[in-house]
């Protein structure tokens, strides 16, 4: 059996396709984690600080943010790309693999497919690595072009373990679940005005839409596992998922969830698709003839580097000695200012030189033509002239000849299949086996935490065996391996959106601040309507909707959050933490078992109750904050 399963395995891992979805998703999803690195580095006081900027936290983060900013930049653009994302990786584990108060279920994403990104070929298209490559190995009578194809497995592994492994733990927890099993999972959590961040009262009042969407989705999720790889089922599952979590984006505050796990489903989209868009323009209508020394190094290297980016392949590129004298427009330009200068024709016969030839370049690539329009501006302009007069005047003119180049063939690198380890055991053997056993050892980590599921437990409760020394022992050790999953690669149990979540979760607290004018601001936790402010956005919602508050409010956590909070937001907006009051308000919610119409509504209209106070006094903090649920 295990020799059948690493055949197969095999077999995926030699099918090769098109690599410019994988480069997309790395794109898509580099640039989410941006997103959520640079609000952690907003927000890194309140996160990280022991009492935001009074008392600081053991290290300083905003250099570790930082460069961890600088390192997902580099994986956007494909540079350096194994190094930035070994980077990537370390300081993910580092920062939030190990954060607990504040951590919600992307960071579990973010960890496991920045674990995947050291070893997939990511860079193999749209990547600056790319055209190093053709830089290195490239000269004037030869162009190389770098592998367009990864194996169908760099697809399939980021969906099985970024989406897969999730759907498939959840529903452990989801089918002993009340909540799923009535079909409210969609309904309740979108109905609730602390968990909301857009009102979509007219869908949840269509009872048999939101009880079938719940279903759906807890169908979805079910059956994912063992469809998203097949092709007659890949495009409904890729709808049907993005469709939920555009639904997620809409629905909740935590934007880059929907987007990373939106990221992850570009990896789903045939490859068909992205070889269309990309391949479309392989014979457009030329914008611009682009001339140039087909004998100088640097020229050569000049026109490689603008035939990378340009994608729409809108420039055709000429050598002098070859096609000048054949177009009208320069046959009378003498040879050796031909040579000197880089000239182009756009296809309405007008001539360009120098900089004005690179203006017309960047305005013929679609991202490009903002530096083009930034070129044109008077003074940037001119100074753009005299630079590139001083270099042209300054460059090395040594063309390349039989004698001093020779026009030998580059050593072009051995692919893996070629480089041999073993008389009969090539690189390629290596990383085959080194990946079938890592994805073994990942999904063997998966079950050892699905063991310790709900449906598990009570599965050996039904037969009997869970109080048996045996049986408590394997719990112990599958929690202990659970804890070291989490951190290094974010496998972990995923019971979201579950019943222990809400059921009892009456109430809403929000902070006002008091000026000493009479005048109230509220914080931007939650705003007076009731529904999330704009502090509450990914782990600084879970923070404080599941962890400060709860269906069971601890006072001491309550007040120790307040703290934090109010001083972070004191802080930010120039309030003097010497003398400074602020009023705890608290809604009361109805606590649903059933499905209600216009329930959301009806709690939002609920009024704000006094929930005490909180003073800073000369930097101190002290609390009186009354018993939440007494009220």
């Amino acid at each position: 059996m295990f020799k059948k399963l690493y055949q197969n395995f095999r077999r995926l891992y030699d099918k090769q396709i098109d690599a410019k979805g994988l480069a997309i998703f790395r794109i898509a999803f580099a640039l989410v984690l941006l997103a959520e690195v640079i609000q952690l580095y907003y927000f890194r006081h309140l996160t990280f600080d022991k009492i935001p900027y009074l008392v600081p936290g053991e290290i300083e983060m905003w250099p570790v943010l930082l460069f961890w900013m600088g390192a997902l930049i580099f994986v956007i653009l494909g540079l350096f790309t194994r190094t930035a994302a070994i980077i990537n990786y370390i300081l993910s584990v580092a920062v939030i693999g190990t954060t607990t108060t504040f951590e919600y279920h992307m960071f579990y994403s973010y960890l496991i497919i920045n674990f995947l990104f050291i070893f997939l070929p990511i860079s193999t298209t749209f990547s600056l690595d790319r055209l190093i490559l053709k830089l290195k190995y490239s000269n004037t009578r030869f162009r190389y072009i770098p592998p367009q194809t990864v194996s169908v497995l760099a697809y399939y592994l980021p969906v099985l373990l970024g989406i897969g492994f999730f759907y498939f733990d959840s529903v452990f927890f989801k089918f002993t679940s009340p909540l799923w099993l009535n079909g409210l999972g969609m309904w309740l959590p979108s109905s609730l005005p602390q968990a909301i961040l857009v009102d979509i009262s007219p869908l949840l009042n269509i009872k048999v839409l939101v009880i079938a969407l719940g279903y759906l989705t807890l169908a979805f999720e079910a059956i994912f596992l063992f469809t998203f790889w097949r092709k007659k089922w890949r495009v409904p599952m890729l709808i049907i998922g993005i469709g939920l979590h555009i639904g997620i984006l809409v629905c909740f505050p935590i934007p880059f969830f929907a987007l990373g796990v939106i990221a992850i489903y570009l990896l789903m989209i045939p490859v068909s698709f992205w070889e269309n868009i990309f391949n479309r323009n392989k014979e457009p209508k030329k914008k611009l003839q682009f001339y140039y020394d087909g004998e100088c190094p640097l020229c050569n290297r000049t026109r490689i580097i603008i035939n990378h980016f340009d994608s729409g392949n809108r420039i055709e590129f000429l050598t002098v000695q070859e096609n000048a004298k054949k177009h009208s427009a320069l046959a009378n330009i003498p040879m050796d200012k031909l040579l000197d200068d880089i000239h182009s024709v756009n296809n309405k016969g007008k001539v360009y030189v120098g900089l004005d030839t690179y203006i017309q370049v960047f305005n013929a690539i679609w991202y490009f033509k903002p530096l083009s329009w930034f070129l044109r501006i008077p003074g940037i302009y001119h100074l753009g002239k005299r630079i590139y007069k001083y270099i042209a005047t300054n460059r090395t003119t040594e063309r390349c000849t039989e004698d001093n180049c020779g026009y030998v063939l580059p050593e072009i690198p051995a692919g893996d299949a070629q480089f041999k380890i073993l008389t009969n055991y090539t690189l390629r053997d290596l990383k085959t086996r080194g990946a079938f056993i890592g994805l073994i050892i990942l999904i063997l980590l998966q079950a050892i935490v699905t063991y310790n599921s709900t449906l598990t437990q009570q599965f050996k409760k039904k037969i009997g065996v869970s109080n048996t020394k045996v049986v408590r022992f394997s719990n112990d050790i599958a929690r202990e391996i659970a804890k070291k999953s989490r951190v290094f690669f974010g496998i972990t149990h995923h019971a979201l959106f579950m019943d222990n979540h809400f059921n009892g979760y009456n109430h809403t607290i929000a902070v006002v601040y008091k000026e000493t004018n009479g005048n109230e601001v509220w914080l931007p936790i939650f705003d007076s309507d009731g529904t999330p402010g704009n502090y509450l956005f990914g782990p600084n919602w879970a923070k404080w909707t599941f962890r400060t508050n709860s269906p069971l409010i601890n006072q001491d956590i309550l007040a120790n959050s307040v703290r934090d909070f109010t001083a972070f937001w004191a802080h930010k907006n120039g309030i003097n933490l010497d003398n400074a009051e602020f009023l705890i308000k608290v809604k009361k919610n109805e606590d649903p078992t059933e499905w209600e119409y216009d329930f959301l509504h009806k709690q939002l209209a609920n009024p704000w109750l006094d929930g005490g106070t909180v003073q800073w006094k000369n930097k101190e903090f002290s609390s009186d904050i009354k018993n939440i649920e007494e009220l």
